[in-house]
């Protein structure tokens, strides 16, 4: 691809996919989930050869960027908390204060599923790539985490 294409292409990736890789970011690394974005774009521009999906390598990227993050500031910091993966929020928003909680309380591997899925765009077979799950445990677990929301939500469980 030549340079003009690619750039081209990595500007149209941030356009689209910035807000959904940042959220992705914050589960690990709340502080830093837009340093780590960054990053993965800047790694993005030099990689060669461009990625075939793009988009699912991004994911990857930010993710083991913010897992590794993410274990060298536990390792520094012990008994400091990292922090809430979703910003407080400061306009009195009670949705997105029980989205929040909601999502805080569903396991991790399925809040990851879900981001992945609802904000990220991608779908099962890019997350069982990204998560290095079977593609059967990664649907069976985003279904399983939305059926758990809409409990949360006082929502009747059709099933």
């Amino acid at each position: 691809m030549p340079q003009s294409e690619h750039h081209a292409a990595v500007s149209q990736l941030l356009a689209e996919n910035v807000h959904g890789l940042v959220l992705y970011a914050r589960q690990w690394d709340a502080a830093n989930a837009e340093d780590l974005v960054q990053e993965a774009f800047l790694r993005l521009l030099t990689e060669s050869p461009f990625p075939d999906s793009p988009r699912a390598w991004l994911f990857r990227v930010v993710r083991n960027l913010a897992i590794d993050h993410a274990r060298r500031e536990k390792y520094r910091t012990r008994y400091k908390s990292i922090g809430s993966w979703f910003e407080p929020n400061t306009n009195d928003d009670a949705n997105h204060i029980d989205l929040t909680e909601a999502l805080e309380q569903l396991p991790p591997d399925v809040r990851e599923i879900i981001i992945s899925k609802v904000w990220g765009n991608l779908n099962f077979r890019e997350i069982a790539e990204l998560t290095g799950r079977p593609i059967s445990s990664v649907h069976y677990d985003y279904w399983q985490g939305i059926r758990q929301l809409r409990v949360l939500f006082g929502e009747r469980d059709e099933g």
